[in-house]
């Protein structure tokens, strides 16, 4: 966490150019451990927002899962209230995520919608010899 934010990290360009940093009471180990508690068996250090820095309130313990779905590159859906990955709206409802991605993008659908409507169930196509 701390080394990430560094000036002279190789990861530069994503965290400390962005404003990226570490809280001042952090620094402190026994802060973090306080703050946090122990880190929990498979799940690492996780900011909420990517756009804020590591302080109490913004971060969490997180699975491999959560973690792949918290990217900056990963786009989020608002609807019913909360705000979730393509993916992980496609876990929640039984859509695929193919689905919602030709929704919102090539239909325009608003996020609501792409995500509360029903997939069509499709029809068997009929064959010449039927």
């Amino acid at each position: 966490m701390i080394q990430r934010c560094r000036p002279e990290s190789a990861d530069r360009s994503g965290y400390f150019d962005r404003g990226i940093g570490v809280c001042e009471r952090w620094l402190v180990f026994v802060n973090f451990i306080s703050d946090m508690g122990p880190r929990p068996l498979g799940a690492s250090l996780d900011r909420i927002d990517n756009d804020r820095g590591y302080e109490p309130g913004n971060c969490r313990w997180a699975t491999p899962k959560q973690q792949a779905r918290n990217r900056r590159s990963s786009r989020m859906i608002t609807a019913l209230g909360k705000t979730m990955s393509i993916a992980a709206w496609a876990e929640e409802t039984g859509l695929t995520y193919a689905t919602i991605q030709q929704r919102i993008y090539r239909l325009k659908w608003s996020d609501e919608r792409a995500v509360t409507t029903p997939q069509a169930v499709s029809t068997p196509r009929r064959t010449e010899n039927a």
